[in-house]
């Protein structure tokens, strides 16, 4: 077998662009073009969110973004983007063929609030699109520096970024449970920044939390609910992707 260097990168978790290292994004930075090769723009109808590539034809996202009743030829996924306002070529385009929202998902607690979207055709692997990793079930981050990405608004109620950014957050383990009666430590994670002034924001929601780790990049969490934007005190919550492992591999393997 002959291994070619056009099929960069061939492991998950892994870039050719590496992303900037200055700390949707409220206080975050632009980042550098597809240094975040797995992050996905969800498009149905008006409606719009991030999500991550798992494999080549699937991408997990919130299941808040999601309209019930589910026709999955409304939603369109977005592969390789940096900037929205350049034009997007053909492949770029993928139209969902089936949706996986998790059987538990509570609308008022936001519970289990976790989807997977599986792709009518594979991504093409390439510099600009990879795979993240899946982190192993005992991945518990506890302090740990994370990071997000998305085009949501770069401010509470603001405008959408038109090229999609990047910011750093620490894990906050227990701050969560004191200010959010529902939120649940084993299915969902904390973080956001001391102080406030980064954090997630409208349009971002289905994005991924990320950890690097020996050079390699894991899908940590998946972008939930919080309190406004980046206010001090109010970290945003994530799905816990550790926890949900079974469950989205029961579903990639679903015929």
């Amino acid at each position: 077998t002959t291994t070619s260097s056009s099929v960069f990168p061939r492991e998950c978790g892994k870039q050719k662009y590496q992303p900037s290292s200055a700390h949707r994004i409220v206080g975050g930075v632009h980042a550098h073009p597809n240094s975040w090769p797995w992050q996905v723009r969800l498009q149905a109808g008006n409606g719009l969110c991030g999500g991550s590539l798992i494999d080549t034809r699937h991408v997990l996202t919130a299941a808040h973004c999601l309209k019930i009743p589910i026709v999955a030829q409304d939603y369109k996924v977005y592969v390789g983007l940096h900037d929205i306002n350049q034009p997007i070529y053909e492949e770029q385009e993928i139209v969902a063929e089936r949706i996986f929202m998790h059987e538990q998902y509570n609308t008022n607690t936001q519970e289990n609030d976790i989807a997977i979207i599986r792709l009518s055709k594979p991504v093409t692997i390439s510099d600009k699109i990879n795979v993240i990793c899946l982190p192993g079930a005992e991945a518990n981050n506890a302090n740990e520096t994370v990071w997000t990405s998305g085009w949501g608004t770069t401010s509470f109620q603001g405008d959408v970024s038109p090229v999609l950014k990047q910011t750093a957050l620490h894990t906050m383990p227990n701050r969560c449970g004191q200010i959010y009666a529902t939120y649940n430590n084993q299915k969902q994670m904390c973080a956001g920044a001391y102080g406030g002034g980064r954090d997630t924001c409208q349009g971002d929601s289905g994005g991924p939390l990320m950890y690097e780790s020996n050079g390699q990049w894991f899908l940590n969490g998946v972008v939930s609910y919080g309190h406004e934007c980046a206010r001090d005190g109010f970290p945003g919550v994530y799905a816990r992707v550790s926890y949900y492992v079974p469950w989205i591999n029961s579903k990639i393997t679903t015929a």
